[in-house]
């Protein structure tokens, strides 16, 4: 199949491959948090463009 990743238990990935999926798991993390607090910012009101108060 084009494209997919075949499930085989015995492959081995890099050492490296943990790193990596903490990281990706990390940024999603923080891109909901920015995302959860630009939300909260907006609808309370204390937002807007910055420098004008």
């Amino acid at each position: 199949m084009g494209g997919s990743m075949q499930k085989d238990p015995d492959y081995e990935y890099e050492p490296w491959y943990k790193y990596g999926v903490a990281f990706l798991y990390f940024e999603m993390a923080l891109a909901l948090g920015v995302c959860i607090y630009s939300l909260y910012m907006a609808f309370s009101g204390k937002g807007g463009f910055p420098g004008k108060h």
